[in-house]
């Protein structure tokens, strides 16, 4: 009787602390939460947190909700990124018309006839180059190639809806991450690692810089522009994905140049790209720097082009930048390779080797 009354307190107090503690959520209702549309990382990783040592049939279940879960949510950034593109192109030349204001046209005109009479001179120096013609250049631009921040700014609506992107597209590596922990969790199992192998690793996201890189894009395609200039830089994009990055952003920003002096935008020839590369490669390791090479075969930038299955009919030449632009900008202030980058080209070819740089253009 009095070993009954000792034991009751013990057993009271057991009842009470096995009360408190929560009963585990069905694994079921967990994974359905992460079909759900409106599920946020959070939610995923506490979902994540709840399963990891789960059965290994719950744990491979929350590998495959998380992988669908990323994948539906890679969609909604691409559909969010498309809608906010279309009207990012529609503003783009509004903002251009704000920026031009009234009388703008005529002094784009006026800047334009004499920044051409400039380039054209027989003694242009780069002395000229920068007193002279990078003031046209700046206030041109300034008045026909609005920035991003400045198409945002006239579109407020727009600049908080690419914002909303930016943050849901950086939340994508985060899942990802996600993907690859419960990945991870099911190494100790065999039939776990065959199902992982069997269905494969998600491919992991590009990141937000790349949003950032598309809007600026879009601040020259949206342009409004001939038919001609349209189809080279819609030629161009097309080719982006394959190329070296730095080699495509040299020949945008040029396009740039060309397009605010009022030149026609050159065409991306990817076998000028490849005589061009080339050219780079024997510079930087056969150790010369010069427009007529040693290589049998490879003389004069004519042949070099002709190899490649195109023709050329100009070559420039740079070494010691890191940066497309950076080449661009060399040359900008070498008066000879300055008219080559003006001249009244369709095609143009950048390749790189390194540091060692060479543009070739043809007709």
């Amino acid at each position: 009787m009095r070993r009954a009354r000792a034991l009751a307190p013990l057993v009271l107090l057991t009842t009470l602390l096995t009360a408190q503690e929560p009963a585990a959520v069905p694994a079921s209702t967990l994974l359905m939460r992460l079909s759900a549309r409106d599920v946020t990382l959070d939610d995923a990783r506490g979902i994540a947190g709840q399963l990891h040592d789960r059965t290994v049939p719950v744990r491979t279940s929350l590998f495959d909700a998380l992988t669908k879960a990323y994948a539906d949510q890679r969609t909604q950034c691409e559909r969010l990124r498309e809608r906010a593109l279309q009207r990012f192109a529609k503003a783009v030349p509004a903002t251009q018309q704000a920026l031009l204001g009234k009388g703008g046209e005529a002094k784009v005109d006026a800047a334009r006839k004499t920044a051409r009479s400039i380039t054209a001179r027989a003694d242009l120096s780069k002395e000229m180059i920068h007193a002279e013609l990078d003031p046209l250049l700046a206030e041109l631009r300034g008045m026909l190639l609005p920035t991003a921040a400045q198409v945002f700014a006239h579109e407020p609506e727009l600049a908080a809806e690419v914002e909303a992107l930016r943050q849901k597209v950086a939340a994508l590596d985060g899942w990802h991450d996600l993907c690859l922990e419960a990945a991870h969790q099911l190494d100790g199992d065999a039939e776990g690692r065959r199902h992982v192998e069997r269905a494969g690793l998600p491919a992991p996201p590009a990141g937000d810089a790349g949003v950032d890189d598309e809007f600026a894009r879009a601040c020259l395609y949206a342009l409004p522009l001939g038919a001609g200039d349209r189809r080279a830089l819609e030629t161009n994009d097309t080719l982006r994905i394959g190329m070296d990055a730095a080699e495509f952003a040299g020949t945008l920003e040029l396009n740039r140049i060309r397009i605010a002096l009022g030149l026609n935008a050159v065409r991306i020839d990817e076998k000028l790209g490849n005589a061009a590369r080339d050219h780079s490669k024997d510079m930087a390791t056969l150790g010369f720097f010069a427009h007529e090479s040693p290589v049998e075969g490879k003389r004069t930038f004519s042949d070099r082009a002709s190899r490649a299955g195109t023709s050329a009919s100009a070559e420039n030449i740079a070494a010691g930048q890191s940066r497309g632009e950076g080449a661009i900008e060399a040359w900008w202030y070498s008066p000879g390779h300055h008219k080559n980058m003006l001249g009244g080209h369709a095609r143009t070819g950048l390749g790189r080797y390194g540091q060692t740089w060479t543009q070739l253009f043809g007709g």
